[in-house]
């Protein structure tokens, strides 16, 4: 495979592996910017260092760098660390996810992305801030809290009562 067939199906696999993405998104065009980028063929991974930007439809990544991992061609591991790194995506049934921290890992086979550093979660009229937090794409289960017994830090949570008409909005999370 080539340098260039490589680095296509990298950015493509994303697309690919998408758990709640729009569907639609999955055949549209994948554009990543980035400073650099590094792909090893034989451990199976490409890195984009320097500004990264992924779009494709409705998701978007951006952060410092990018670390993408597949296994026999198909997209294992996203791990996205930045200032801030962040994941934005639209679901079949329009629901926006967005996602904030200084490091994103999602982990495709087991549908769990993982925030930690400053991490910020929107989903559907929910907005959750800890330094830490777990979100299952599958189950849409979410923990969060302290990485250990001697953080200060306390998780907040922002819920929309199930009468009220307008959703949290993410476009106004910090």
């Amino acid at each position: 495979m080539s340098w260039r067939a490589a680095a296509c199906a990298g950015a493509l696999a994303i697309a690919a592996c998408q758990a709640h993405g729009a569907t639609a998104d999955r055949s549209k065009v994948a554009e990543i910017f980035a400073d650099r980028v590094n792909i090893d063929q034989q451990r199976e991974t490409s890195r984009y260092v320097g500004n990264v930007e992924f779009n494709q439809g409705s998701v978007r990544i951006t952060g410092d760098d990018v670390l993408l991992t597949t296994r026999e061609g198909e997209l294992r591991l996203i791990d996205i660390s930045g200032s801030p790194a962040t994941y934005r995506e639209i679901d079949d049934n329009g629901q926006e996810l967005r996602a904030r921290a200084e490091t994103i890992f999602y982990d495709t086979d087991a549908g769990v992305l993982r925030l930690e550093g400053d991490a910020h979660l929107c989903r559907g009229g929910e907005y959750f801030r800890s330094v830490f937090i777990e979100y299952n794409t599958e189950s849409r289960a979410v923990n969060a809290g302290k990485r250990d017994a001697t953080s200060q830090e306390r998780v907040r949570i922002t819920l929309r009562p199930d009468d009220a008409t307008a959703a949290v909005s993410c476009d106004a999370m910090p």
